[in-house]
């Protein structure tokens, strides 16, 4: 393959040897990605609620292959896995919880946007990828079922407070169950 160079002008340094225009255009793009947040905090939340979002899809998965594949052998077993795997997903959907509902609603939103861009995307090329939609059903309740708990919880802006103490995490604890199990 052919290697390809910067353009020149973001590799040409001033007289100190610094990449200013390098820095320029990381700033504007880092303005940029940092713009929809309000603060520093903000943007930690959404990534924090983010990655629990990403790490709840791996309990559910181990728990797949389980049920499908139980007899290969492998290198690492998790051990108690009636256990672990529910609690695993009950706690990412706790973190979820407490990150707070206008996080958890624009997360949800963005998925769906990417979702929907992924769809076109496949579709497009041909992919075949529609024909494990089944599979994925359980993904479109389970953060609208997220983005109401929120809302009728206790925390982020736009929570409505309508969950007492306690009983809010035993809601997101039993629908988390409830998801997990269907």
């Amino acid at each position: 393959g052919e290697e390809r160079e910067l353009p020149s002008v973001l590799t040409r340094t001033n007289k100190k040897k610094v990449p200013v225009a390098s820095i320029l255009l990381s700033t504007v793009i880092g303005l940029i990605a940092f713009g929809p947040f309000k603060s520093w905090a903000a943007l930690v939340n959404v990534i924090t609620a983010a990655t629990a979002i990403m790490y709840a899809f791996a309990p559910v998965a181990l728990a797949a292959l389980h049920k499908i594949d139980a007899d290969r052998p492998r290198s690492y077993r998790v051990p108690l896995p009636a256990i672990l795997l529910p609690t695993a997903f009950c706690s990412a959907n706790l973190i979820i919880y407490w990150g707070g509902f206008d996080t958890t609603w624009k997360l949800a939103c963005a998925i769906a946007a990417g979702l929907v861009l992924f769809a076109l995307g496949a579709w497009r090329a041909r992919t075949g990828a529609m024909r494990t939609f089944r599979s994925a059903l359980w993904i479109a309740p389970w953060l609208c079922g997220q983005v109401l708990i929120g809302w009728l919880g206790r925390y982020g802006n736009g929570a409505r407070n309508l969950l007492p103490e306690w009983l809010d995490i035993a809601t997101v604890i039993g629908f988390a169950l409830l998801i997990f199990y269907w």
